[in-house]
């Protein structure tokens, strides 16, 4: 999944290459990473098949099933294995009944065959150990083995956290070099970019998914991948009159892509997403010092990239449909966009509507529709439920960037009496919005 990795990770390839060369190093090499940069890639790329051993410990639970699985690389043909069995004297046992998966050979001398039994000419490679439920310390004493008593090459390929949550001072003398791999990120989008549904629709778009992916700290290639496929797909979904209008396509994609970013890193969950731009987000927040949207902000304010968390041009319910459950409705979408502050008529809407767009508006206009906010939160005429949690969010993002003399608490506490006002006076609709929280249908207040 790297395409130009001769630079970025050529200590990697050099270390391997004089590795290889060794007559018997007697240490192992372990290879780490963040998941998804490229481990397996780049040392499959390396190392040719016919320098190799490749051996999964993916779902391995036995050393017995280390053995097995080494022995079956070894020695995958069955006209060979019968006559190692026969080596050992064991002429009765046929090899069509050594079992050639990865669960244990039958029998004693079958046991013994694949712990001893071993070719030490290519190197072996381990890969997958943080999906291994082996207990590490047996593990590092059946690759010692393979290294010390068998004389092999043996790299271990394991993802960052596994070995800093385990670490002992046995991997410590198993290993004698560590070797930290560094995603390509560049070349493996544009190799990604390259071979995507929509490689000319992309040039749009090319810059905005390459910073907004920066941005996002993310390190695997696999969620890069992911991403543009992701991209890809609203592509095509969006107006054509928004192709020449870098801005929108900025603040659509740059806030798809970091949502989808930390939803597949398992940092968002769907009522996350859905909460992006509700009453709840500052709920949350208020209590909640280390808040996702909190670091998600800080990282895109670090690179200098906009993000508009509360942008409406995708509503709640297409970016959970798009990137929760996979489903790209192309009239949903459209009307989204259609739907936006961008191109609504200003008439439609209420005072929020021109607090929100504040750059477009004279500031005596912006501060006429403040007070025509307040007026309306106090003649009780904002009941429907998408334009209370968008004047009630208006509110709570003033009061951050300080143009109001009133705090988070204080707002919440007004939202808290004035839904109570609206109850009393049989005001306000059936569905409580601070119920259990569940999916907002999104209004054409977004």
């Amino acid at each position: 999944m790297i395409t130009d990795d001769k630079q970025t990770n050529e200590h990697l390839r050099s270390y391997i290459n004089y590795y290889t060369g060794l007559k018997n190093p007697r240490y192992a090499v372990l290879v780490k990473g963040e998941w998804g940069v490229g481990k397996t890639h780049l040392i499959k790329n390396i190392l040719k098949d016919d320098q190799k051993f490749y051996v999964s410990l993916f779902g391995l639970t036995t050393i017995q099933e280390v053995h097995s699985a080494v022995f079956v690389k070894m020695y995958p043909n069955r006209s060979r294995l019968k006559k190692i069995l026969n080596w050992f004297g064991s002429s009765s046992m046929k090899a069509n009944d050594v079992t050639l998966a990865l669960g244990p050979l039958v029998g004693n001398i079958a046991n013994a065959l694949i712990k001893e039994k071993v070719d030490n000419s290519k190197t072996i490679v381990f890969d997958d150990l943080e999906r291994c439920s082996i207990n590490l310390e047996d593990l590092f004493g059946a690759i010692n083995k393979y290294v010390e008593h068998h004389g092999c090459k043996v790299i271990v390929i394991a993802h960052d956290d596994k070995l800093n949550d385990e670490l002992t001072d046995k991997k410590e003398k198993i290993f004698g070099q560590v070797i930290k791999v560094t995603p390509d990120i560049e070349g493996a989008f544009n190799q990604f970019i390259s071979k995507s549904k929509a490689p000319i629709a992309f040039e749009a778009i090319k810059d905005i998914i390459y910073k907004s992916f920066l941005a996002s700290e993310c390190k695997s290639l696999r969620i890069l991948d992911y991403m543009i496929n992701d991209c890809a797909r609203l592509l095509s979904c969006i107006p054509d009159k928004l192709y020449n209008n870098k801005r929108l396509l900025s603040e659509i994609f740059v806030l798809f892509t970091a949502l989808n970013i930390n939803y597949r890193l398992g940092k968002l969950k769907a009522k996350e997403i859905e909460s992006r731009n509700s009453v709840l987000y500052y709920v949350k927040k208020d209590t909640n010092a280390d808040d996702i949207y909190d670091e998600i902000k800080e990282n895109y304010k670090n690179h200098e990239v906009p993000l508009r968390l509360e942008s409406d041009l995708l509503s709640n319910e297409v970016l959970i449909d798009t990137i929760v459950n996979g489903l790209y409705d192309k009239d949903k979408i459209t009307k989204s966009i259609d739907n936006s502050r961008h191109f609504i008529k200003p008439e439609s809407k209420g005072p929020w509507f021109t607090i929100l767009n504040f750059d477009l508006y004279p500031t005596t206009d912006v501060d006429n529709a403040l007070e025509e906010l307040y007026k309306q939160f106090e003649e009780m005429q904002i009941i429907e439920n998408g334009e209370i949690q968008h004047s009630i969010n208006l509110l709570f993002m003033l009061s951050e960037a300080k143009h109001i003399d009133k705090t988070i608490d204080d707002i919440y506490l007004f939202f808290l009496e004035y839904v109570r006002k609206l109850q009393k006076n049989n005001k306000f609709p059936p569905a409580d919005l601070f119920t259990e929280y569940e999916p907002i249908r999104d209004s054409a207040y977004g």
